[in-house]
């Protein structure tokens, strides 16, 4: 197996083997690390908090209020939402 060449940072541009076009090179410092989300904590719910979410997503899509302020309004994600409408 062949090693991978490493890059230089900020190296001069290069020509590529095919088409002989020049290709850019990034710098590596150039780019920023990407924010880290903060873990939410897993909360399990009971089958009576879960009745009573289902009854208010059933209630207002009734109502004809949207998944999302549905969502906003009980908590929980959207995808939550549509789970609990379709769950029997």
């Amino acid at each position: 197996m062949a090693k991978k060449a490493k890059k230089a940072a900020g190296r001069a541009p290069t020509k590529s083997q095919k088409t002989k076009k020049a290709i850019a090179v990034k710098s590596v410092k150039a780019r920023k690390p990407a924010a880290k989300k903060t873990a939410r904590k897993v909360t399990r719910r009971s089958s009576a908090d879960v009745a009573k979410l289902r009854k208010a997503v059933i209630a207002g899509s009734r109502a004809k209020k949207p998944a999302d302020a549905l969502a906003k309004e009980l908590g929980i994600s959207k995808a939550y939402v549509y789970a609990l409408k379709r769950k029997a």
